[in-house]
Protein backbone atom coordinates (compact mmCIF):
# COMPACT_ATOMS: atom_id res chain seq x y z
CA UNK A 1 0.00 0.00 0.00
CA UNK A 2 2.79 2.10 0.45
CA UNK A 3 4.63 1.81 -2.37
CA UNK A 4 1.31 2.00 -4.36
CA UNK A 5 1.04 5.67 -2.79
CA UNK A 6 4.57 6.40 -3.93
CA UNK A 7 3.27 5.18 -7.36
CA UNK A 8 0.16 7.43 -7.58
CA UNK A 9 2.36 10.57 -6.23
CA UNK A 10 5.03 10.35 -8.89
CA UNK A 11 2.85 8.69 -12.05
CA UNK A 12 0.23 11.11 -11.02
CA UNK A 13 -2.64 9.70 -14.15
CA UNK A 14 0.20 7.72 -16.10
CA UNK A 15 -2.09 4.42 -14.81
CA UNK A 16 -5.16 3.52 -13.41
CA UNK A 17 -4.37 2.46 -9.69
CA UNK A 18 -6.14 -0.85 -7.94
CA UNK A 19 -5.88 -0.33 -3.76
CA UNK A 20 -5.99 -3.87 -2.28
CA UNK A 21 -9.73 -6.01 -2.45
CA UNK A 22 -9.25 -7.35 1.51
CA UNK A 23 -9.84 -4.60 3.39
CA UNK A 24 -13.57 -3.48 1.30
CA UNK A 25 -14.29 -7.31 1.78
CA UNK A 26 -13.75 -6.60 5.68
CA UNK A 27 -16.10 -4.12 5.76
CA UNK A 28 -18.72 -5.72 3.78
CA UNK A 29 -18.39 -8.14 6.22
CA UNK A 30 -16.61 -11.30 4.70
CA UNK A 31 -13.88 -12.84 6.59
CA UNK A 32 -10.61 -12.33 6.02
CA UNK A 33 -6.89 -14.14 6.79
CA UNK A 34 -6.25 -17.16 8.10
CA UNK A 35 -10.48 -17.58 8.53
CA UNK A 36 -11.55 -16.81 4.44
CA UNK A 37 -13.93 -18.90 3.51
CA UNK A 38 -15.25 -19.14 -0.66
CA UNK A 39 -17.70 -16.50 0.08
CA UNK A 40 -14.48 -14.69 0.38
CA UNK A 41 -12.49 -15.91 -1.87
CA UNK A 42 -15.35 -15.49 -4.54
CA UNK A 43 -15.89 -11.98 -3.38
CA UNK A 44 -12.08 -11.14 -4.47
CA UNK A 45 -12.42 -13.68 -7.36
CA UNK A 46 -14.50 -11.31 -8.50
CA UNK A 47 -12.94 -8.63 -8.31
CA UNK A 48 -9.53 -9.17 -9.49
CA UNK A 49 -12.14 -10.70 -12.90
CA UNK A 50 -13.18 -6.87 -12.83
CA UNK A 51 -9.26 -5.25 -12.35
CA UNK A 52 -8.35 -8.08 -15.52
CA UNK A 53 -11.07 -5.93 -17.67
CA UNK A 54 -9.78 -2.27 -16.51
CA UNK A 55 -8.31 -0.43 -19.74
CA UNK A 56 -4.90 0.78 -20.15
CA UNK A 57 -1.65 0.73 -18.04
CA UNK A 58 -2.79 -0.81 -14.47
CA UNK A 59 -0.87 -0.96 -10.77
CA UNK A 60 -2.46 -3.01 -8.60
CA UNK A 61 -1.59 -3.24 -5.02
CA UNK A 62 -2.59 -7.06 -4.96
CA UNK A 63 -3.85 -8.99 -7.89
CA UNK A 64 -4.91 -12.65 -8.88
CA UNK A 65 -1.63 -14.00 -8.00
CA UNK A 66 -2.71 -13.21 -4.41
CA UNK A 67 -5.93 -14.19 -4.79
CA UNK A 68 -4.35 -17.99 -6.01
CA UNK A 69 -1.80 -17.77 -3.12
CA UNK A 70 -4.36 -17.12 -0.02
CA UNK A 71 -6.78 -19.40 -1.99
CA UNK A 72 -4.47 -22.51 -2.25
CA UNK A 73 -3.48 -21.54 1.35
CA UNK A 74 -6.97 -22.08 2.35
CA UNK A 75 -7.85 -24.47 0.86
CA UNK A 76 -4.91 -26.58 2.40
CA UNK A 77 -6.50 -25.74 5.97
CA UNK A 78 -9.99 -27.18 4.21
CA UNK A 79 -11.42 -23.59 4.61
CA UNK A 80 -11.87 -23.32 1.12
CA UNK A 81 -13.59 -25.63 -1.19
CA UNK A 82 -12.18 -27.54 -4.37
CA UNK A 83 -14.64 -25.49 -6.77
CA UNK A 84 -13.20 -22.07 -5.41
CA UNK A 85 -9.61 -23.53 -5.75
CA UNK A 86 -10.04 -24.65 -9.20
CA UNK A 87 -11.59 -21.61 -10.29
CA UNK A 88 -8.45 -19.29 -9.35
CA UNK A 89 -6.67 -22.92 -10.83
CA UNK A 90 -8.13 -22.37 -14.21
CA UNK A 91 -8.19 -18.74 -14.39
CA UNK A 92 -4.31 -18.70 -14.01
CA UNK A 93 -3.39 -19.44 -17.14
CA UNK A 94 -6.05 -16.89 -18.27
CA UNK A 95 -5.09 -13.55 -16.36
CA UNK A 96 -1.39 -14.44 -16.55
CA UNK A 97 -0.01 -13.45 -19.73
CA UNK A 98 -1.76 -9.96 -19.07
CA UNK A 99 0.76 -8.92 -16.41
CA UNK A 100 3.64 -7.23 -18.19
CA UNK A 101 5.60 -6.43 -14.32
CA UNK A 102 5.12 -8.63 -10.81
CA UNK A 103 7.08 -6.46 -7.93
CA UNK A 104 7.28 -9.07 -4.79
CA UNK A 105 8.40 -7.62 -1.24
CA UNK A 106 9.64 -9.49 1.37
CA UNK A 107 7.11 -9.62 4.51
CA UNK A 108 6.43 -7.03 6.14
CA UNK A 109 6.88 -6.80 9.83
CA UNK A 110 3.56 -8.05 11.73
CA UNK A 111 1.93 -5.73 13.07
CA UNK A 112 -1.78 -5.66 14.65
CA UNK A 113 -3.35 -2.97 12.63
CA UNK A 114 -7.20 -4.43 13.71
CA UNK A 115 -6.87 -6.35 10.08
CA UNK A 116 -3.57 -8.02 8.57
CA UNK A 117 -3.27 -11.36 10.47
CA UNK A 118 -0.31 -11.24 13.16
CA UNK A 119 -0.56 -15.48 12.85
CA UNK A 120 3.21 -16.26 12.07
CA UNK A 121 1.77 -19.92 10.53
CA UNK A 122 -0.58 -18.18 8.57
CA UNK A 123 1.62 -15.54 7.24
CA UNK A 124 4.87 -18.32 7.10
CA UNK A 125 2.45 -20.15 5.16
CA UNK A 126 1.21 -17.92 2.55
CA UNK A 127 5.14 -16.39 2.01
CA UNK A 128 6.45 -20.19 1.43
CA UNK A 129 3.51 -20.09 -1.52
CA UNK A 130 4.34 -17.17 -2.96
CA UNK A 131 7.75 -17.73 -2.71
CA UNK A 132 7.64 -21.20 -4.93
CA UNK A 133 5.08 -19.56 -7.49
CA UNK A 134 7.27 -16.10 -7.57
CA UNK A 135 10.45 -18.62 -8.44
CA UNK A 136 8.69 -21.15 -11.06
CA UNK A 137 7.94 -17.83 -12.68
CA UNK A 138 11.23 -16.35 -12.95
CA UNK A 139 12.42 -19.88 -14.01
CA UNK A 140 9.36 -20.14 -16.92
CA UNK A 141 11.04 -18.56 -20.05
CA UNK A 142 7.77 -16.40 -20.61
CA UNK A 143 8.33 -14.44 -17.36
CA UNK A 144 12.19 -13.47 -17.89
CA UNK A 145 12.42 -9.88 -16.11
CA UNK A 146 8.78 -9.82 -15.63
CA UNK A 147 9.35 -10.47 -12.03
CA UNK A 148 11.07 -8.00 -9.92
CA UNK A 149 11.65 -8.61 -6.04
CA UNK A 150 12.08 -5.64 -4.00
CA UNK A 151 14.51 -5.50 -0.82
CA UNK A 152 15.11 -2.64 1.35
CA UNK A 153 13.47 0.18 2.84
CA UNK A 154 10.88 2.13 0.67
CA UNK A 155 12.99 4.36 -0.62
CA UNK A 156 15.07 1.76 -2.27
CA UNK A 157 12.41 -0.34 -3.37
CA UNK A 158 10.40 2.29 -5.24
CA UNK A 159 13.81 3.42 -6.89
CA UNK A 160 14.04 -0.32 -8.28
CA UNK A 161 9.96 0.21 -9.38
CA UNK A 162 10.85 3.23 -11.17
CA UNK A 163 13.12 1.11 -12.85
CA UNK A 164 11.71 -1.53 -13.86
CA UNK A 165 9.10 0.65 -15.06
CA UNK A 166 11.23 2.87 -17.37
CA UNK A 167 12.78 -0.31 -18.73
CA UNK A 168 9.76 -1.76 -19.61
CA UNK A 169 8.39 1.71 -21.47
CA UNK A 170 11.77 1.34 -23.11
CA UNK A 171 11.08 -1.87 -25.00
Amino acid sequence: STLLKKCTEHYVNKFTYVHEVTRPAQKMGLIINEWGDDKTQAYILGEHLKNDQLEGDVIMDRCFIDGWVYTTWLHSQKCVGYTIQKTYDDLWSRMIGNLDLVFFTDPVKLENDGVRSTSEVFRDGVQSLFETQITLMEEDENFKGKIVRLKGDVETRFKNIKIAIGELENV
